[in-house]
């Protein structure tokens, strides 16, 4: 019974240091996103990934809105591309 329990546990701890759940995004977010990163990329796969894992939906649109107003990127999804680069190196 305590091993069990233990078991449980510890597949809990491990689920919360996971990366979150990807969050819904419409299909056509992909596309325009797909546009400039292509799918058979490695790190823009890879990068897709963690923005939909890291920010909303419309966090995302408030970014892509703000780079084009100020040319600065969100740190969030400059991290996400950054570990794809170090990870994915083509």
């Amino acid at each position: 019974m305590r091993w069990a329990f233990a078991a449980l546990l510890s597949a809990t701890l491990l689920a919360d240091c996971g990366e979150h759940a990807q969050y819904p995004y419409p299909q056509s977010a992909h596309e325009r996103f797909s546009m400039s990163c292509p799918p058979d990329s490695a790190v823009c796969t890879c990068t897709w990934d963690k923005i939909t894992r890291t920010v909303t939906y419309e966090d995302y649109e408030a970014a892509l809105a703000r780079f084009r107003e100020t040319g600065l990127m969100e740190p969030s999804i400059t991290r996400a591309r950054t570990q794809c680069i170090e990870r994915n190196r083509e």
